[in-house]
């Protein structure tokens, strides 16, 4: 024999009461995760400079570039110029990309990425393209470490589709890790190290 099964009217019921409480945790839980983006906000008011050094650069964002819009400033520098952290935070490498080269992320503290691409991949001051994104090339830290604003992580280059060309950085500010910004504003108020 079956077992008996609750009148349809309390069935509904419970459906209800499920579906009322589903609907609370996923308001909770967007809820959640719009204050925490909120708590990020916006870029910080001052970065510090991403190259140290001699270094000239314009306001590039959104100049016509390929087959869209460049997305950052090129900020032109020697060879090998110390790369900086903008801000305190985290960052990660990325190395698969042709057209960016060597390049890493930098997760800051406040919640913005930065892109740092055209990293160098040269062993000489020339360019030879025979080293690698690696530490000690690309990288003055390994990928994952914890670093603070102004500290070096990286070297200035040639990589990717700018290879042969002028020596640059192509620097990227993502607020909350979304759509890119003009980084000209920041530069022009950042905090330049003089080394």
């Amino acid at each position: 024999r079956e077992p008996e099964r609750p009148p349809l009217r309390m069935r509904r019921h419970r459906t209800t009461a499920r579906g009322f409480i589903f609907l609370a945790v996923t308001i909770g839980l967007v809820a959640g995760t719009a204050a925490a983006d909120a708590a990020k906000g916006p870029p910080p008011e001052h970065i510090i400079f991403p190259v140290v050094g001699k270094v000239a650069y314009i306001d590039d964002f959104g100049a016509p570039r390929g087959n869209g819009r460049h997305q950052g400033n090129d900020l032109v520098a020697p060879k090998r110029s110390a790369a900086v952290a903008a801000e305190n935070g985290k960052v990660k490498y990325w190395t698969t990309s042709g057209a960016a080269g060597c390049m890493l992320y930098l997760y800051g503290d406040s919640g913005t990425t930065y892109y740092y691409i055209h990293l160098n991949n040269d062993l000489t001051l020339r360019n030879d393209n025979r080293g690698k994104c690696v530490k000690g090339v690309a990288y003055t830290v390994s990928t994952g470490a914890k670093v603070q604003g102004g500290q070096q992580i990286a070297y200035v280059g040639d990589s990717g589709d700018a290879n042969g060309g002028m020596s640059h950085l192509h620097f990227e500010i993502h607020p909350n890790g979304g759509r890119a910004v003009s980084p000209y504003p920041g530069l022009q108020k950042a905090h330049k190290l003089l080394f």
